[in-house]
């Protein structure tokens, strides 16, 4: 719930709790025991007490809650600084990083080969072992079949293509890249 329905909703009570106070003022005085004047005077007396009343418990609920304030924005602004203290920490050590990265030490070549082959494991792993990456497993797989039937295709044209040079006694003066044998990446 946001802010704003909060406040809504507190609006709404309001309203109602003024509502229900007007009503029953208004039903008091209707049907008061006292005459309009009398009856007045001590509605006016009670809320001037009321309103001192609230007035002290206002004074005392601030006075109470100076210190718990206090300890809050201390505690934030500890917060704060621990926060900023620690992003600078990471900052700092990301540029290092950055600058390793950049001297291309084979220290840091080697350690990123081990990284990318652990995530590798790691992912074919997880793609084999986890009921989650069925879905993802049937994806592979068809990419796989599909790339497996291009594969094949490109090779019998290529073959083809080939015998038919050899039986018209064709030289192979010019190679086309298309005829060419499939390469692999």
């Amino acid at each position: 719930m946001s802010t704003e329905d909060r406040r809504q909703g507190r609006g709404g009570q309001v309203g109602t709790l003024f509502l229900a106070t007007v009503l029953g003022v208004g039903v008091g005085l209707l049907a008061a025991p006292s005459p309009g004047d009398d009856t007045r005077r001590a509605l006016r007396k009670r809320l001037a007490a009321a309103r001192e009343d609230i007035g002290e418990g206002l004074e005392d609920l601030e006075e109470r809650s100076r210190p718990a304030r206090r300890a809050v924005r201390e505690g934030a602004e500890k917060l704060r600084r621990s926060g900023k203290k620690k992003y600078d920490q990471a900052v700092e050590e990301l540029e290092d990083f950055a600058d390793d990265m950049e001297d291309g030490d084979d220290e840091s070549g080697s350690l990123g080969t081990v990284l990318a082959v652990g995530a590798g494991i790691a992912v074919a792993a997880f793609l084999l072992s986890s009921e989650r990456a069925g879905p993802t497993r049937e994806r592979v797989r068809e990419a796989a079949a599909t790339v497996r039937d291009e594969a094949e295709s490109r090779w019998d044209r290529f073959q083809r293509r080939r015998r038919e040079g050899e039986a018209k006694g064709e030289g192979n003066s010019r190679t086309d890249p298309a005829d060419s044998a499939p390469q692999v990446s």
